[in-house]
């Protein structure tokens, strides 16, 4: 309780400053709201003999408002309600959704009963204030340090997970973040995740700087119990894009432990003629597995669970290969492919989706996703998912 009175005051208190200012204004004109309500259906089979059924009512609001021109406030809210078999049959579902690791608890299980679960979460609540040269921002937010548009070794602070195609806006952190901007087009930030946990706060800095038409970024802080120490580029080899990143993780408490973990990824991109965009991109996890493995170790992996991996463990394999492609079939209509393969573990992870524009703010999409494993005695396949969702946007 004493933490988000904390939270309230830090944000308030610009308020009453800026009241006079904002008097003079109208409230039309300085708070705008936005969001979507999505229905999304899903059927999950192993094999034809048993295939189960839920559904997905999920409606996200984002509310801005905007006191000065120096100060912002954001507040974003899900909402959703499961029902069906998943609900019905999974063992501690509401309790795996029902969940909020930051370091003040904001999500609500409002309803809870044998076969539907409805849930409310505020992922987003922050205060900001900026000029030409500073950007503070306090509260839940999004602090995404990445370059790679799937594995990014540098995402500190909010790693997600592809699986979770449904949440397009990621995870945010309860966080302090300061950024200072220099006329060079380089700045520098700091940021600081507190936790309910004294081992899992995270605290870093990163700088980034243009140099041979060349983005840099190199960072250093705290990761949970370790020391993390990254550096990424992005910038384009001729007509095709070119990005890459990587941290080295090692514990705080003993430097002479040779148990540090390397993340890297790399990433190239293209469009062809007709709008073929084709991006391909490697990723080296020490930590990884380079043998066959039980499906069952791959339970909270990245692949099977929508639970957010770890920048020090973004995939069960050491080493990963991805191949995304995208194309718009019609002017309404657009096609994508994601695949994954994991050597050594030879996992095979396979995303195709087709969305359509159905009317103004209206999207139909379809996806699919299916895992594949050797389990040491055959190549088989470990579950397939298909998904119809419509979005209504607003």
């Amino acid at each position: 309780m004493k933490t988000l009175i904390s939270y309230l005051l830090i944000g308030l208190l610009p308020l009453a400053a800026l009241s006079q200012e904002t008097e003079s204004k109208s409230w039309k004109d300085k708070v705008q709201l936005k969001g979507y309500v999505k229905n999304m259906q899903s059927f999950q089979m192993v094999d034809l003999n048993y295939i189960s059924h839920s559904n997905l009512i999920h409606n996200r609001l984002n509310l801005r408002i905007y006191p000065s021109k120096s100060f912002t406030i954001g507040l974003e809210v899900r909402n959703r309600v499961f029902t069906g078999d998943q609900v019905q049959f999974q063992p501690g579902f509401s309790n795996n959704v029902d969940f909020d690791n930051g370091l003040v608890y904001l999500s609500w299980l409002w309803l809870n009963e044998s076969g539907i679960a409805g849930l409310t979460q505020i992922d987003r609540g922050w205060v900001k204030w900026s000029n030409d040269q500073w950007d503070v921002t306090i509260g839940r937010q999004r602090i995404n340090w990445g370059l790679n548009a799937f594995w990014n070794s540098n995402d500190l602070f909010n790693t997600f997970n592809l699986v979770d195609f449904d949440y397009e806006e990621r995870p945010g952190s309860d966080a302090i973040r300061v950024q200072r901007f220099f006329k060079d087009y380089s700045s520098f930030e700091i940021a600081i995740a507190p936790s309910q946990f004294d081992s899992t706060w995270v605290g870093a800095g990163m700088y980034r700087f243009n140099k041979w038409t060349y983005d840099f970024q190199v960072l250093a802080g705290w990761w949970n119990e370790d020391v993390a120490l990254g550096a990424g580029w992005a910038g384009n080899l001729k007509t095709a894009g070119f990005k890459g990143e990587a941290t080295y993780f090692h514990p705080q408490d003993n430097w002479e432990d040779k148990t540090g973990a390397l993340s890297a990824s790399i990433s190239m991109d293209y469009v062809f003629k007709g709008n073929l965009y084709v991006m391909g991109g490697l990723l080296f996890s020490s930590l990884g597995a380079d043998s066959t493995v039980n499906f069952s170790a791959l339970a909270n992996s990245a692949i099977v669970s929508t639970t957010p991996p770890s920048a020090k463990f973004l995939m069960p394999a050491k080493y990963s290969a991805l191949l995304s492609i995208s194309k718009p079939i019609t002017p309404l209509i657009n096609g994508s492919l994601v695949a994954i393969y994991s050597p050594g573990v030879n996992l095979l992870f396979v995303m195709p989706s087709l969305s359509l524009a159905v009317a103004n703010n209206w999207d139909f999409s379809v996806f699919a996703q299916t895992s594949m494993l050797d389990n040491g005695v055959n190549f088989r396949n470990y579950g397939t998912s298909i998904f119809a969702r419509l979005k209504w946007g607003f």
